[in-house]
């Protein structure tokens, strides 16, 4: 191989630069089994991503590390690569919306399961390989504006070490299609057609949000109300410059007709198969509609307004119904998931400007509930919304 190679992959035609590292070639075109490279001596100016070798590892630069990044090993470069070349193809495709999230195909359909912190989507989807699923990625799925689910091909990736809780036949998946590795990483490469290829698309099916904790007996799956995965995708996606009112455009339908399901499980294995068999079914175990996490408060809320000065909403604010849920963007681009109580304030303001004071009245003989903290609460939440540009006060 020539000391420095270009690399072409479709989609985005030539766009990385790799000088005196073959190795990292190596490991690359094996942690993307389903979006092949095309591998050439290096002509011209050099892409926008580059890479070298460096006494201390590997240099990249990239338009994302304008500065440089040093990287230890080749499987640390691959990652690190991997994540420029993805965030290219999805920036690149102008119908393309990029998901932060792992997705599988059962029943023909996608299962999407959002990034979480440390819930173990990467895990999951493997285990999802394991069983003998289709997987779209474990980390990033590209959405047209159809609502199709679009792959990569990129392989997915697990932290190391592997926890020992472990199912024998997972870990012993993942050790037996074992792609490029090190201490931190290890990415698995699904054999015959467990990977589906770049560009290849498929339905959605179902949003699914992960709790896992060892303390589970047996995993369950609990139907979530619409509005706990639609925060879930306007928070876990790639598409920093777009405006909130567009993304709300494109993931609101979606949200309509997709169910939302939460997945509480310890081993990822036994998961697999408790939630295949819900989807199969389309009956996801009792569970109502599960606990509802509310839109969580800042860190310093605003005092409570004055129960005596009267509000009116704000024409700034964009209103976008879901269910029996409200969610309101405001002037700033700010996104707010109203609970009950915000939604009964909301509406009876847009009629007409009222105080804290009488709106307490109002909603303490909607909701059977003492006038003194029922006040109280929509005190808070007007002082919230003024603060969010979402009401304003009438003199």
């Amino acid at each position: 191989m020539a000391d420095a190679v270009d690399l072409s992959l479709p989609g985005l035609g030539r766009c990385l630069r790799v000088q005196q590292a073959p190795e990292v070639v190596g490991a690359l075109t094996q942690a993307l089994p389903g979006w092949p490279a095309s591998i050439a001596p290096a002509r011209g100016l050099a892409p926008a991503i580059r890479l070298r070798r460096t006494p201390a590892g590997y240099l990249q630069r990239s338009p994302q590390l304008p500065r440089g990044l040093v990287l230890p090993t080749p499987a640390s470069a691959v990652c690190s690569l991997v994540a420029d070349l993805g965030g290219d193809r999805l920036a690149r495709g102008s119908d393309l919306l990029g998901l932060h999230a792992a997705s599988v195909e059962v029943e023909g359909r996608l299962v999407l399961f959002p990034e979480s912190h440390r819930a173990g989507k990467s895990t999951l989807a493997v285990a999802f390989a394991a069983a003998g699923f289709r997987l779209f990625g474990d980390d990033v799925l590209g959405l047209t504006a159809d609502g199709q689910g679009v792959a990569l091909g990129i392989a997915p990736r697990l932290r190391l070490p592997l926890p020992e809780t472990l199912a024998p036949e997972l870990s012993g998946y993942a050790e037996a299609h074992a792609g490029p590795a090190d201490a931190r990483y290890r990415f698995v490469l699904p054999g015959g057609q467990g990977l589906a290829a770049h560009g290849e698309s498929a339905p959605l099916g179902a949003l699914v949000l992960l709790e896992r904790d060892d303390g589970i007996a047996a995993p369950e799956v609990l139907a979530l109300r619409p509005g706990e995965g639609l925060l879930q995708l306007l928070t876990q996606n790639f598409a920093y410059h777009t405006a909130p009112e567009a993304l709300m455009a494109r993931l609101l339908p979606l949200m309509r007709r997709l169910p939302c399901l939460l997945l509480r499980y310890a081993e990822p294995l036994a998961a697999v198969r408790c939630l295949a068999d819900a989807l199969r079914r389309d009956t996801p175990a009792p569970g109502g509609e599960g606990p509802a996490r509310e839109r969580t408060a800042p860190a310093e809320a605003p005092p409570p307004v004055d129960p005596r000065r009267r509000w009116a909403a704000s024409p700034g604010g964009r209103v976008y119904p879901l269910g029996d849920e409200l969610f309101l963007i405001d002037p700033d681009g700010g996104i707010h998931r109203l609970n009950a109580t915000g939604q009964a304030v909301w509406r009876l303001i847009g009629e007409e400007p009222l105080c804290g004071a009488e709106l307490g009245e109002l909603l303490a003989a909607h909701f059977a509930a003492p006038v003194a903290s029922v006040t109280q609460d929509v005190c808070r939440w007007l002082a919230q919304l003024a603060e969010a540009g979402l009401v304003i006060a009438v003199e």
